[in-house]
Parts: C-alpha cells; structure tokens; sequence
C-alpha cells in the first residue's frame, strides 16, 4: 500500500471523507464477520488490511473462500496503527461501501417501525440498533440530527447489528411521521412528561406501531410533540431518579410492546 492509500483510508475515520467517498471502516474479527453475513453489507465489504503479524488464517480463508471480491492487504505495525481506532487492536480492518441501493419494500409494509429524534450520543445510537435487532425490530429511522451511523462507536456498540436491519438515516421525521400516521400506524412518543404510563397500554396484535425515542437530554422535539394525533407514553418510575438512559429505556418500550402475543 503507498502512503497516498493509506493516507486515504486514514481519512475514512472522520465523518465528511465517510460521506464523501461512501466507504467507512470496522474493526475487529466479530464486525467483520458480522458485515460479512450479512445480506446487504457482504458485497459491500471490499478490502481487509492486516496487521503483518496477524495469524489467524481460518478467519482470512473463510473470507477469501466466501468471496473472490475481497482484497487483502498486509501492513506494518506502525502504519496499521494509523488506521486503527480501538485500545487494543486485533489486528484486521474492513474496508466497507455504504449501501446505497434503497430498499426494494415499502416501510409502511412494516409491522412495527423505530424512530430515533435527536440521538446524537454514538454509544447510545449503537445500543439502540443493537437492542432492535434483538426485539426483530422491521425498521429504524434515524433522524437528520442524530449520530453518524458509520462513525465507529456507533458501529461498535451496535455490535454489528446495524448490518443486520433496514435503517434509514438522515430522515426528516416531522413529516415521515406524519405519512406512517396516514398510512395507519399508530404513533407512540415516549416523554417523562406524559399523562400515561407504558404499563397502561395494551398492545394490539393487529396494528401496526412506530414508538419514537428522543434527544437524551431535552427528549423528541415540540414540533412532533405537539401532534394531537400521536400518543404519549412514559415509563413508570419508583424513585427520585431524574431519567433513564435512552438506550435503557428503548429496551424496555420495546420488549412492552414485542412481547404480545400475535
């Protein structure tokens, strides 16, 4: 690899080269291997640098012999490093291409549907894709203002996750909001200041759901709180904690509402 290359994959760790060159790295067997078997990403996953004293040869023959595609590159300690993002790095990098295929399904043909106002903590974005993909969620939107979902501590703390479902990024959720709501979802915002409590509703089997979580210090913004036409849930408390951690808090609506019967 010239130093112009490595250069260039450098680069890829900061968000505008990300978006600029539709590429972003993961780190680590287990991403990889995540990326790797997953559906959409695994055409998308084009290169593997290693470090030169990388040894495990089980896990580059299952690539190589699961893709012909895949090029691998062996560097130096010192420039690995220069790509690296982790404390303790195993050693093997992904290079991987944004999916930019849109999704061949309608969302609204979606069961049940996640949205995201506001999430700009990367370890709180990461776990919530990660805990969807645990409760089988059918989709996530991820508003304009949220985390970059290929920044690597989404990736992460996702573990891999994020390879596994539909995600649409960027989204501008007033108005998405608004066209599930016309196409008969019913909307549930999640607020400490909400009149009702998660445990008062019953989930019916038949509907179809989008439960919205917000901002983790100042919640979904006004302008869909406002909304007359969605409901308003919060999780029932018994002490003087002031909140619950987002991520935390997602996995409780979520298992509410995922463990009815259908």
């Amino acid at each position: 690899m010239t130093g112009n290359e490595l250069k260039y994959f450098s680069k890829l760790k900061q968000k505008k080269y990300r978006e600029l060159e539709s590429k972003f790295l993961i780190e680590g067997e287990h991403l990889i291997s995540e990326c790797f078997r997953s559906k959409i990403y695994r055409p998308n996953l084009k290169k593997i640098i290693i470090r030169e004293d990388y040894s495990n040869d089980s896990m580059l023959n299952n690539l190589q012999g699961g893709s012909s595609d895949i090029e691998i590159i062996s560097l130096t300690e010192r420039n690995f490093n220069q790509l690296s993002d982790t404390v303790n790095p195993q050693g093997i990098i992904g290079v991987v291409e944004k999916s930019v295929s849109e999704f061949t399904h309608s969302p609204y043909s979606k069961k049940f549907v996640v949205a995201l106002d506001s999430v700009n903590d990367p370890g709180n974005l990461g776990t919530i894709i990660r805990t969807c993909y645990w409760f089988g969620i059918d989709e996530i939107l991820i508003g304009a203002d949220s985390a970059d979902l290929y920044n690597s501590k989404v990736i992460r703390s996702s573990q891999g996750a994020l390879f596994h479902v539909n995600i649409r990024e960027k989204s501008d959720l007033i108005n998405k909001l608004k066209l599930f709501y016309d196409a008969e979802y019913s909307i549930i915002l999640t607020d400490v200041k909400a009149n009702k409590y998660l445990d008062e509703i019953i989930p019916e089997s038949e509907k179809k759901y989008l439960i919205v979580f917000g901002n983790e210090a100042n919640g979904i913004r006004n302008e869909i709180l406002e909304n007359k036409n969605y409901d308003k849930i919060k999780i029932r408390d018994f002490s003087e904690c002031e909140s619950l951690n987002i991520s935390v808090s997602a996995g409780i609506v979520l298992n509410a509402f995922k463990t009815v019967k259908q």
